[in-house]
């Protein structure tokens, strides 16, 4: 497990055609032709029912839907006073049609596979408002502060001790309200997590990572605390495969979006230093929940130490820090690696960049679809950073600017 040591900083007061299998009915090699000995003689007055001129229609062939399963074989084609009964013909019937003459053939349902972006069906993302609309806010809860919310997270598997009195089940968030919150109206919704170490919460920082300032009016945001009352040096515990914070991050989401008005497609996720390695374990384990992340100086954790990934794209920023000697931007679980996967992830194509003005020293992906973009920055000669005042104000205008996903 990686170290992520650092200082918690007061940041800114922010889818197959399924080709029908061709099969033989009865007949004749499943071709259209006639049964054989169908004009033998028949009896007197053609009273018999067709012994020497029985033979039964041919089966119908499988007719070939569109996009659905075989249509069914026709029925047998019934002879009058001895004549040879038709073979059923067959017929590339919409949907698997298939109807044999004098017998009609039953009409095979198409089935449709309709494939989303990023390997999501279609439709199948979170969007539109929350559960939470039109109702009035929680007692403590406004804007210009953060208020302590507790909560019960159920789903957690993690096994390792948590000391100082704290515990994975019984945690706490903070949030704050845009000001002039309205319930009617759908907000994006924040998730900050600060470095190691600190107060989270005590010092009106939220948990460390504060995108917008106050007095904003654009979005709720929500600060992730570590397990509470470990105290100072804690950090997130986000390396584990079953790590505590996804069922944590779960958890909240879903208490947010049962009292607030939330536009559930566009939940953002920022973090630094050990918030950064927390929002990278969150986007790629929760990719198509969350729309979109902010790094500063986190990494990737290996693949045994991190959930499942979702295998669905998110819009990323990322920073290191040139001189970052903390959390290095190469090597198997840098920040270069981390943009890599979610490269690969996004269905990005090449390696082509263009600079990206709105922050010194980031580089635009050219190559990724215009709803997933992936910007990576190394700002000038900085260290072991989460960017500043600058680069908040440069993450909320690449947040607000993503088109609505498709």
């Amino acid at each position: 497990m990686t170290m992520r040591r650092g200082s918690c900083l007061s940041l800114l007061a922010a889818g197959t055609l399924l080709t029908a299998t061709a099969c033989s009915g009865g007949g004749v090699s499943s071709q259209n032709l006639p049964g054989s000995a169908g004009a033998g003689a028949t009896g007197t007055a053609g009273s018999n029912g067709g012994t020497a001129g029985s033979s039964s229609g041919a089966s119908g062939d499988t007719g070939a839907g569109t996009a659905g399963s075989s249509g069914a074989a026709g029925d047998t084609g019934g002879g009058t006073a001895g004549a040879t009964g038709s073979a059923g013909s067959s017929t590339g019937g919409t949907g698997g049609s298939a109807p044999g003459t004098a017998g009609g053939g039953g009409s095979g349902a198409a089935g449709s596979t309709t494939t989303g972006t990023g390997g999501s069906a279609a439709g199948s993302l979170p969007s539109g408002m929350s559960a939470g609309c039109n109702k009035e806010p929680l007692a403590g809860d406004g804007s210009n502060k953060w208020n302590k919310h507790n909560i019960m997270v159920t789903g957690v598997t993690f096994t390792k001790a948590a000391t100082a009195g704290g515990s994975w089940t019984n945690r706490v968030y903070f949030l704050e309200l845009p000001v002039g919150y309205d319930s009617t109206k759908s907000y994006p919704v924040i998730f900050g997590g600060g470095g190691c170490g600190g107060n989270l919460g005590t010092n009106g920082d939220g948990g460390g990572f504060t995108v917008l300032g106050g007095s904003e009016t654009s979005a709720i945001q929500i600060g992730l605390s570590y397990v509470w009352g470990q105290g100072e040096g804690a950090c997130f515990e986000d390396g584990y495969a079953n790590t505590p914070d996804l069922p944590y991050f779960d958890s909240i989401l879903a208490d947010v979006e049962s009292s607030y008005c939330v536009d559930k497609g566009n939940v953002f996720v920022g973090g630094y230093s050990s918030g950064g390695w927390e929002s990278y374990m969150l986007g790629l384990a929760r990719g198509g929940v969350v729309r979109g992340i902010a790094t500063a100086a986190g990494g990737l954790r290996a693949m045994a130490d991190r959930p499942p990934p979702s295998g669905l794209p998110i819009a990323a920023i990322l920073l290191t820090g040139p001189t970052d000697t903390t959390n290095p931007a190469d090597g198997p679980t840098g920040s270069m690696a981390a943009r890599d996967l979610i490269l690969q992830t996004n269905g990005c194509q090449g390696t082509t960049t263009t600079p990206w003005t709105p922050f010194a020293g980031c580089n635009q992906y050219t190559g990724c679809p215009a709803a997933y973009p992936v910007i990576y920055c190394r700002a000038g000669g900085a260290g072991h950073t989460d960017g500043g005042g600058d680069y908040k104000t440069a993450i909320w205008s690449f947040w607000s600017g993503l088109p609505a996903r498709p």
